[in-house]
């Protein structure tokens, strides 16, 4: 199926049902998600950056961390890349407004 598939409200449906099951997972394994180094960290497969060991939820939230990545790709390809970092960037805020600090990083 070609990438523009959606569109780019739906693309933003898409990636932010991703990114709430990202907070759901790292709220499981209890790792400050937005802290500087730590989704690097996750996606290198080091389960040291957990608060809390949960091996299913680990492996869920990595592979949830490279579906957010192709989905943006995907994004990228169908409309634009300008437009997938609208997105991703407005998702981002959105949850932040949900989560606040909780994960780390600054408030909104």
């Amino acid at each position: 199926m070609p990438a523009n598939r959606f569109l780019p409200h739906e693309w933003e449906s898409r990636l932010e049902e991703i990114d709430l099951e990202i907070v759901r997972q790292a709220a499981i394994c209890k790792i400050a998600l937005l802290e500087p180094g730590a989704i690097e960290r996750v996606l290198a497969n080091d389960a040291g950056v957990c608060g809390a060991e949960h091996e299913a939820s680990f492996r869920t939230l990595r592979g949830l961390l490279y579906l957010h990545y192709t989905e943006v790709l995907h994004i990228s390809e169908g409309l634009s890349p300008e437009i997938a970092h609208v997105i991703a960037q407005r998702v981002r805020e959105h949850l932040r407004h949900r989560v606040g600090t909780q994960f780390g990083g600054t408030s909104p």
